[in-house]
């Protein structure tokens, strides 16, 4: 008897019921919902595989981040104020990674910075936002070199983001669209004739606090995870966003299904990067970048002049130690890449998401 028999067994005998909101939980029994297990990075781990590979140098850390775009190095800088500058994306460009222009500013600097990235990099992506004015900037933005739009919403599946979307690609159709941030694989769904890229996840920034005012949040692994068989088959690279804390979870987010992965506070860390550097402490001694969540009182203020009416801040501010530079930092998260495609059994990205094996720790 296979498990669809038991389970139709047990709903006809009353023993278990199926709620929309719940799952499948114990009939009459409102104290006992199965909720769907979610696991983080720090949850799950590689199983060993036979190494193909004579050596980790061989291997191909290439992968398709947009629709016909490819990475050597699949990382991302976030699309944060405290994270990238127009120097900062250039620099990552020159060395196989890649940053966002991030939309906490006046639209004249936004066109400025496309332009001066334009300059010198073939890829230029740039941040806005959904509310009515965003399709007339979208469009001065493409006309000033910007050919990768990212609809840049905390909770990106809505019928304005659809509609925004489909707008700008009826009005551009080689303007390619990243869309997020999103935990729903419908959007991919609704989307798949007019998106190049998804932005996948939701509250796991290390400066985010939405999972502590909304109470909206899914473990990063699992939310990655569960888009991973649907954007193969519709050609949509998944960027996994969010909960990057060491090299690990980046192998990790490539195996369960991204295509490149976004950070923040890795990225921010760096000496090169847009964060403000500050005294902090008792004594005012210790040099520190800040990095602060782009739904922070700390961005919104500089922005906007403040929070709307009716809303809270759902980013906060973290003080980081200058870390080590761009480029050591991709050398030593690619160099895990590497390492852990060969534990796989794998010699590259598209084998590596293939063959990769996980075992959970709980």
């Amino acid at each position: 008897m296979d498990t669809e028999e038991i389970i139709s067994q047990l709903i006809t005998k009353n023993i278990i019921e199926y709620d929309k909101n719940f799952g499948y939980r114990i009939a009459n029994d409102y104290s006992l919902p199965i909720f769907p297990m979610s696991y983080g990075f720090e949850d799950v781990a590689i199983s060993q595989q036979k190494n193909v590979c004579s050596s980790r140098l061989e291997v191909s850390t290439k992968a398709e981040f947009i629709r016909g775009h490819y990475l050597e190095k699949p990382l991302i800088a976030a699309n944060m104020s405290t994270v990238v500058n127009a120097d900062f994306i250039i620099k990552l460009y020159k060395m196989g990674a890649f940053g966002i222009i991030h939309r906490a500013q006046s639209n004249e600097s936004i066109i400025e910075d496309i332009k001066k990235v334009a300059k010198e990099c073939d890829l230029v992506a740039a941040s806005i936002g959904i509310d009515d004015s965003q399709f007339d900037l979208a469009k001065e933005m493409i006309l000033a070199g910007c050919n990768v739009l990212t609809i840049d919403v905390a909770n990106s599946y809505t019928d304005r983001t659809i509609e925004l979307v489909k707008k700008i690609k009826e009005y551009s159709k080689e303007t390619q669209i990243i869309v997020g941030n999103t935990t729903h694989t419908g959007i991919l769904e609704e989307l798949s004739d007019y998106i190049d890229a998804v932005k996948v996840g939701i509250a796991q920034g290390y400066a985010c606090e939405t999972k502590n005012t909304a109470g909206c949040t899914e473990k990063q692994f699992s939310a990655v995870y569960k888009f991973k068989d649907l954007s193969k088959r519709l050609g949509i690279p998944v960027i996994s966003d969010g909960s990057i804390r060491e090299p690990a979870d980046v192998v990790k987010a490539i195996g369960a299904g991204a295509n490149s992965v976004m950070a923040g506070k890795i990225f921010a860390a760096c000496p090169e990067s847009a964060a403000e550097e500050v005294l902090v402490g008792e004594q005012l001694h210790t040099l520190k970048k800040v990095y602060a969540g782009m739904a922070s009182r700390y961005v919104q203020d500089r922005w906007k002049g403040g929070l709307r009416k009716g809303t809270c801040p759902e980013g906060c501010v973290k003080y980081l130690d200058i870390g080590e530079s761009s480029e050591k930092l991709l050398e030593r998260y690619m160099g895990a890449l590497r390492s852990g495609i060969t534990y796989s059994g794998a010699h590259d990205v598209p084998s590596f998401q293939n063959n990769v094996q996980f075992v959970r720790f709980k």
